[in-house]
């Protein structure tokens, strides 16, 4: 067992806490954290962005989704951990574990936890699952063990934020403001509390660098019709805010608490209970109610105005001209050049910040060569550092922040000879994608229908992926940004005109190689009234793996066409070699 495991367990016994959970969060419920955050990769071994932990005095346990089932297996290997492969059959959710737990118990059962970090969404709900017991139980929920063990834990240094212009944005804020305070109005709330991150960011035209990534700087944010309260930690606002958020008043970051809790009697307030955290959902005092829902904020900031989306296709063309590098030198140096994954990963991290608009990568590169491929959310460490061989396929899905939008992109790249079984296999991934990509939602129809449109040929292949097709992407904030996504199975908030998502399906072979084709889509009305999307991604696909035979008719139209423009956008911005080189990759086939 871990020796941090060990030492958590001793705290555990000093307090009478029986089951420690520890999840992959910050205190706003964000999916990529700072690293002061990274409790449970320290305390586990994993260092993927999705897990939760549980401990006790008997076991541990890791539960993460199918993103990461292979890389959570290695890195649990020795630790005594014991991985929940989240979505499998016969693998319990943690709530139904911990209800196991309860029910074998005794004794009143204590399940604690940092209430800063677990939102109150999950606090709710494990409660009412545990209320279906006959057994005793209660959460402590003021204890940070985690922090405790961490004794060399890095300290938050925040960031000074920088103002996304209004050329940029689009609306300024008080028109954003205007706007949210009608939704309150309509829902009868006096006060609303913005606890996402995203969601401060957009709402007051601001950026920063508290999280790796993400453009975005710890805050709360609490409103009522005439006054705007931001709740920011020293050192964020080192120059002061800008003239045109005078009316803003600041206050220091850990007094939203106390705030929230002197809410007079018989006031409503709105909050997101996926963001807010428990420890600050706690602070709602007696008689004032909750309104718990998503908030206006987050619900505009999916739809993207003119200026985002001018933005984000001009954003994608620039990061169309840096991957284009990347491939052809790939492609050209394969046989002169030693490359590892994480040389790679960094030539492409050079070819975007060349430009002078991109100012960061938006998450870690995947870059996985053969196997490590087959990895869905891989990232190359010294440790497992692939050397590139000229064969096969290398798996490249990254992405870049550039002051006009956020960009995402995987292209499976050949670096030499491909077998029949990878060119088989990358073509029924190309005939999802496009799928997706020609597919036009009628107003009746669901967005589920979507990725059964996608998956329908793979299924009957004998192909699938344990991922969603899709997911919602940020305008200069969060690559993954909700509620807007489509998972198989489960429920998908509505596609509508204005939203810009991915278009990602996928097939790892295990030990063996993994392909995704990823482009970032626009979606909008026709002039038939049906949802179709416009791509913003702006790179050829893998000419050298398309089976043209396995291709319908349709499909071949689309792929020329696509190639047809990604030739005609990018030509006048690359060198002439690489012009002329992009020239024979995007012939018609």
């Amino acid at each position: 067992m871990k020796k941090e495991i060990i030492e958590l367990r001793k705290l555990m016994a000093e307090e009478g806490i029986d089951a420690y959970y520890v999840p992959s969060g910050d205190y706003h419920g964000s999916e990529y954290v700072n690293a002061f955050f990274r409790t449970r990769a320290f305390l586990s071994g994993f260092t993927g962005s999705a897990g939760n932990l549980l401990v006790t005095q008997e076991g541990a346990w890791l539960w993460t989704d199918g993103r990461y089932f292979l890389q959570a297996g290695r890195q649990l290997e020795g630790s005594g951990i014991e991985l929940m492969k989240m979505g499998e059959e016969g693998v319990p959710s943690e709530s139904e574990f911990i209800k196991g737990l309860v029910d074998a118990s005794d004794d009143e059962y204590v399940i604690g936890f940092d209430g800063r970090v677990v939102s109150s969404k999950f606090r709710k709900a494990l409660s009412e699952k545990l209320s279906a017991s006959d057994k005793r139980f209660s959460f402590s929920i003021d204890k940070d063990l985690g922090g405790i063990v961490w004794k060399d834990r890095p300290e938050i240094r925040p960031s000074k934020v920088w103002e996304l212009p209004v050329s940029s944005a689009g609306i300024d804020t008080t028109e954003k403001l205007k706007a949210v305070r009608d939704e309150m109005r309509a829902a009868e709330a006096d006060f609303l509390l913005i606890t996402d991150l995203m969601e401060s960011a957009w709402l007051l035209n601001l950026r920063a660098d508290d999280i790796l990534y993400t453009p975005v700087f710890f805050s709360f944010i609490l409103l009522t019709q005439d006054k705007t309260y931001l709740y920011v930690m020293d050192g964020t606002l080192a120059d002061g805010l800008p003239e045109r958020l005078s009316f803003v008043e600041v206050r220091p970051y850990d007094e939203v608490y106390m705030d929230i809790s002197a809410i007079p009697e018989g006031s409503t307030v709105w909050l997101d209970p996926a963001t807010c955290n428990c420890a600050l959902y706690a602070s709602v005092p007696e008689g004032v109610s909750t309104h718990e829902a998503l908030t206006p904020a987050a619900l505009m900031k999916i739809i993207k105005n003119d200026a985002e989306t001018e933005g984000m296709r001009h954003a994608h063309i620039l990061d169309g001209v840096a991957v284009t590098k990347l491939i052809r030198w790939l492609k050209e140096t394969a046989l002169t050049i030693h490359k590892t994954e994480l040389s790679v990963a960094e030539k492409l991290k050079e070819l975007r910040l060349s430009n002078k608009e991109c100012f960061d990568l938006s998450f870690e590169t995947i870059a996985g060569y053969g196997p490590n491929g087959a990895i869905i959310h891989y990232a190359p460490t010294p440790e497992s550092d692939a050397e590139i061989k000229p064969e096969g396929f290398l798996l490249v899905d990254s992405g870049g922040q550039y002051t006009g939008g956020t960009t995402d992109i995987t292209r499976t790249i050949a670096v030499g000879p491909l077998t029949e079984e990878m060119r088989i296999d990358y073509t029924y991934v190309l005939k999802a994608h496009l799928a997706m990509a020609m597919f036009r939602l009628a107003p009746d129809m669901d967005s589920s229908e979507i990725d059964k449109a996608a998956r329908a040929e793979m299924d009957a292949a004998g192909l699938g992926f344990n991922h969603g097709i899709s997911h919602g992407v940020g305008h200069v904030l969060s690559v993954h940004e909700g509620p807007n996504g489509i998972r198989k199975g489960v429920p998908s908030y509505p596609v509508k005109p204005g939203m810009i998502m991915s278009n990602e399906p996928g097939v790892y072979i295990e030990d063996s190689f993994g392909i995704r084709i990823e482009n970032m889509v626009l979606f909008k009305n026709d002039k038939e009234g049906f949802i179709v999307n416009e791509p913003l991604t702006c790179v050829p696909y893998e000419r050298e793996a398309i089976k043209k035979e396995l291709l319908t008719d349709e499909e071949l139209k689309y792929v020329n066409s696509y190639h047809k423009w990604v030739r005609e956008t990018l030509s006048p911005l690359l060198d002439e070699k690489t012009a002329d080189w992009l020239e024979a990759e995007t012939a018609e086939l």
